[in-house]
Protein backbone atom coordinates (compact mmCIF):
# COMPACT_ATOMS: atom_id res chain seq x y z
CA UNK A 1 0.00 0.00 0.00
CA UNK A 2 1.15 3.60 -0.45
CA UNK A 3 1.94 5.49 2.65
CA UNK A 4 -0.74 8.13 3.14
CA UNK A 5 0.90 11.41 3.03
CA UNK A 6 -1.87 14.14 4.65
CA UNK A 7 -1.56 15.57 7.70
CA UNK A 8 -4.50 14.48 10.07
CA UNK A 9 -4.98 16.06 13.52
CA UNK A 10 -3.66 13.58 16.45
CA UNK A 11 -6.13 10.60 17.56
CA UNK A 12 -6.10 10.58 21.25
CA UNK A 13 -6.64 6.83 21.26
CA UNK A 14 -3.25 6.73 18.90
CA UNK A 15 -1.11 9.15 21.58
CA UNK A 16 -2.20 7.34 24.84
CA UNK A 17 0.52 5.35 26.19
CA UNK A 18 -0.76 1.86 28.07
CA UNK A 19 1.86 2.66 30.64
CA UNK A 20 1.53 5.25 33.79
CA UNK A 21 3.65 8.57 33.31
CA UNK A 22 5.36 7.95 36.57
CA UNK A 23 6.05 4.12 35.67
CA UNK A 24 7.29 5.30 32.00
CA UNK A 25 9.25 7.95 33.41
CA UNK A 26 11.54 5.36 35.66
CA UNK A 27 11.77 3.43 33.19
CA UNK A 28 13.53 5.91 30.87
CA UNK A 29 15.63 7.31 33.39
CA UNK A 30 16.93 3.79 34.51
CA UNK A 31 17.43 3.29 30.20
CA UNK A 32 19.24 6.88 30.11
CA UNK A 33 21.36 5.73 33.23
CA UNK A 34 22.67 2.58 31.75
CA UNK A 35 23.04 3.78 28.09
CA UNK A 36 25.45 6.29 30.12
CA UNK A 37 27.03 4.25 31.96
CA UNK A 38 27.52 1.55 28.72
CA UNK A 39 29.11 4.36 26.49
CA UNK A 40 31.43 4.82 28.83
CA UNK A 41 33.57 2.17 27.34
CA UNK A 42 33.82 4.31 24.30
CA UNK A 43 37.96 4.43 23.29
CA UNK A 44 38.38 1.35 25.33
CA UNK A 45 37.64 -0.88 23.09
CA UNK A 46 34.78 -1.79 20.59
CA UNK A 47 31.44 -0.02 21.81
CA UNK A 48 29.65 -0.79 18.82
CA UNK A 49 28.37 -4.34 19.83
CA UNK A 50 27.16 -4.15 23.37
CA UNK A 51 26.02 -0.51 23.41
CA UNK A 52 24.24 -1.49 19.96
CA UNK A 53 22.42 -4.95 21.69
CA UNK A 54 21.57 -2.22 24.67
CA UNK A 55 20.12 -0.28 21.62
CA UNK A 56 18.13 -2.74 20.16
CA UNK A 57 16.68 -3.57 23.79
CA UNK A 58 15.40 -0.57 23.98
CA UNK A 59 13.85 -0.57 20.67
CA UNK A 60 12.12 -3.61 21.21
CA UNK A 61 11.23 -2.72 24.67
CA UNK A 62 9.30 0.53 23.97
CA UNK A 63 7.91 -0.73 20.92
CA UNK A 64 6.07 -3.26 22.52
CA UNK A 65 5.00 -0.73 25.80
CA UNK A 66 4.17 2.35 23.22
CA UNK A 67 3.04 0.47 20.06
CA UNK A 68 -0.18 2.52 19.08
CA UNK A 69 1.56 5.89 20.45
CA UNK A 70 4.96 5.28 18.28
CA UNK A 71 2.98 3.97 15.29
CA UNK A 72 1.35 6.90 15.56
CA UNK A 73 4.29 9.42 15.75
CA UNK A 74 6.05 7.86 12.74
CA UNK A 75 2.97 7.96 10.14
CA UNK A 76 5.01 9.28 7.36
CA UNK A 77 2.77 13.08 6.00
CA UNK A 78 4.28 15.44 4.30
CA UNK A 79 5.43 17.65 6.76
CA UNK A 80 7.39 14.96 8.38
CA UNK A 81 9.40 13.39 5.42
CA UNK A 82 9.72 16.73 3.94
CA UNK A 83 11.26 18.55 7.46
CA UNK A 84 13.24 15.35 7.82
CA UNK A 85 14.90 15.40 4.34
CA UNK A 86 15.51 19.22 4.35
CA UNK A 87 16.90 19.78 8.21
CA UNK A 88 19.17 16.47 7.48
CA UNK A 89 20.74 17.29 4.46
CA UNK A 90 20.71 20.70 5.57
CA UNK A 91 22.73 19.74 9.31
CA UNK A 92 24.46 17.32 7.25
CA UNK A 93 26.49 19.91 4.65
CA UNK A 94 26.57 22.68 7.70
CA UNK A 95 28.72 20.72 9.35
CA UNK A 96 32.04 20.98 7.28
CA UNK A 97 32.24 24.57 7.20
CA UNK A 98 31.34 24.84 10.53
CA UNK A 99 33.73 22.20 11.79
CA UNK A 100 36.65 24.23 9.39
CA UNK A 101 35.52 27.61 10.81
CA UNK A 102 35.73 26.26 14.37
CA UNK A 103 39.61 24.87 13.57
CA UNK A 104 40.58 27.90 12.92
CA UNK A 105 39.34 29.72 16.31
CA UNK A 106 40.17 26.37 18.31
CA UNK A 107 43.62 25.02 17.33
CA UNK A 108 43.31 21.84 19.44
CA UNK A 109 40.09 20.66 17.73
CA UNK A 110 41.19 18.98 14.65
CA UNK A 111 43.42 16.80 17.00
CA UNK A 112 40.95 15.86 19.44
CA UNK A 113 38.36 15.16 16.83
CA UNK A 114 40.95 12.76 15.21
CA UNK A 115 41.43 10.91 18.40
CA UNK A 116 37.61 10.50 18.59
CA UNK A 117 37.74 8.80 14.75
CA UNK A 118 40.04 6.80 15.53
CA UNK A 119 38.69 5.50 18.87
CA UNK A 120 35.22 4.65 16.88
CA UNK A 121 37.34 3.05 14.01
CA UNK A 122 36.94 -0.65 15.81
CA UNK A 123 35.27 -2.14 12.94
CA UNK A 124 34.60 -1.34 9.33
CA UNK A 125 32.34 1.09 8.24
CA UNK A 126 29.96 -1.38 6.68
CA UNK A 127 30.23 -3.76 9.91
CA UNK A 128 29.57 -0.76 11.96
CA UNK A 129 26.47 0.64 10.03
CA UNK A 130 23.92 -1.62 11.59
CA UNK A 131 25.07 -0.77 15.04
CA UNK A 132 24.81 2.64 14.06
CA UNK A 133 21.40 1.90 12.55
CA UNK A 134 19.76 0.49 15.49
CA UNK A 135 21.49 3.02 17.64
CA UNK A 136 19.98 5.69 15.91
CA UNK A 137 16.31 4.26 16.57
CA UNK A 138 16.69 3.40 20.00
CA UNK A 139 17.98 7.10 21.07
CA UNK A 140 15.12 8.62 18.99
CA UNK A 141 12.31 6.29 20.50
CA UNK A 142 13.92 6.57 23.73
CA UNK A 143 14.67 10.58 24.07
CA UNK A 144 12.47 12.14 21.27
CA UNK A 145 9.68 9.87 22.52
CA UNK A 146 9.11 7.99 25.38
CA UNK A 147 11.23 10.28 27.46
CA UNK A 148 9.60 13.23 26.41
CA UNK A 149 6.15 11.82 26.38
CA UNK A 150 6.80 10.81 29.93
CA UNK A 151 7.77 14.58 30.72
CA UNK A 152 5.57 16.85 29.01
CA UNK A 153 2.79 14.59 30.83
CA UNK A 154 4.10 15.58 33.86
CA UNK A 155 5.37 19.95 33.43
CA UNK A 156 4.89 22.22 30.23
CA UNK A 157 6.58 21.56 27.42
CA UNK A 158 9.07 23.66 27.14
CA UNK A 159 10.47 22.41 30.51
CA UNK A 160 10.26 18.46 29.17
CA UNK A 161 11.89 19.61 26.08
CA UNK A 162 14.96 21.06 28.14
CA UNK A 163 14.83 18.29 30.21
CA UNK A 164 15.22 15.96 27.35
CA UNK A 165 18.05 17.63 25.60
CA UNK A 166 19.87 17.57 28.71
CA UNK A 167 19.10 13.86 29.37
CA UNK A 168 20.48 12.96 25.78
CA UNK A 169 23.31 16.05 26.46
CA UNK A 170 24.64 13.92 29.29
CA UNK A 171 24.13 10.35 28.22
CA UNK A 172 26.55 11.28 25.25
CA UNK A 173 28.83 12.89 27.61
CA UNK A 174 29.25 9.42 29.37
CA UNK A 175 32.04 8.78 26.03
CA UNK A 176 34.18 11.75 27.92
CA UNK A 177 34.53 13.80 25.22
CA UNK A 178 32.96 17.31 25.57
CA UNK A 179 33.13 17.87 21.91
CA UNK A 180 30.90 14.96 21.91
CA UNK A 181 28.70 16.76 24.38
CA UNK A 182 28.73 19.75 22.69
CA UNK A 183 27.35 18.12 19.31
CA UNK A 184 24.40 15.88 21.24
CA UNK A 185 23.47 19.44 22.85
CA UNK A 186 23.34 20.76 19.03
CA UNK A 187 21.66 18.10 16.86
CA UNK A 188 19.62 16.87 20.55
CA UNK A 189 18.09 20.88 20.70
CA UNK A 190 17.18 20.29 16.66
CA UNK A 191 15.72 17.10 16.75
CA UNK A 192 13.58 17.77 20.15
CA UNK A 193 12.14 20.99 17.97
CA UNK A 194 11.55 19.40 15.31
CA UNK A 195 9.49 16.70 17.14
CA UNK A 196 7.54 19.48 18.80
CA UNK A 197 6.90 21.33 15.91
CA UNK A 198 5.65 18.65 13.32
CA UNK A 199 4.16 16.25 15.97
CA UNK A 200 6.19 13.80 14.32
CA UNK A 201 8.87 11.23 15.62
CA UNK A 202 9.76 10.97 11.83
CA UNK A 203 10.64 14.09 10.94
CA UNK A 204 13.69 13.98 13.53
CA UNK A 205 14.80 10.11 13.02
CA UNK A 206 14.97 10.97 9.05
CA UNK A 207 17.11 13.95 10.10
CA UNK A 208 19.19 11.88 12.44
CA UNK A 209 19.67 8.97 9.52
CA UNK A 210 20.91 11.19 7.57
CA UNK A 211 23.60 13.20 9.92
CA UNK A 212 25.10 10.73 11.75
CA UNK A 213 25.94 8.09 9.02
CA UNK A 214 27.20 10.40 6.64
CA UNK A 215 29.24 12.16 9.19
CA UNK A 216 30.63 9.35 11.48
CA UNK A 217 31.26 6.55 8.74
CA UNK A 218 30.52 7.50 5.33
CA UNK A 219 32.49 11.49 5.17
CA UNK A 220 33.81 12.23 8.41
CA UNK A 221 34.66 16.23 8.71
CA UNK A 222 38.83 15.69 8.52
Amino acid sequence: MTPVLEEHSPSPAAVASPTTSRGLLLLCAGLVITWTLLIRRFGGGDVYPVLGSFALGVVVAIAALRGPALAHALRPTTRAVLSGLLIGVGMTVATYPVFDMATRLVPGLRANVTELYRAAATRTVWQSMPWVLVIILAEEFLFRSALLDALERRMRPAVGMLLSIAAYTVAQAGTGSGIVALMALVCGAVWTLQRHYTKSLLSPLISHLIWTPVVILLKPVL
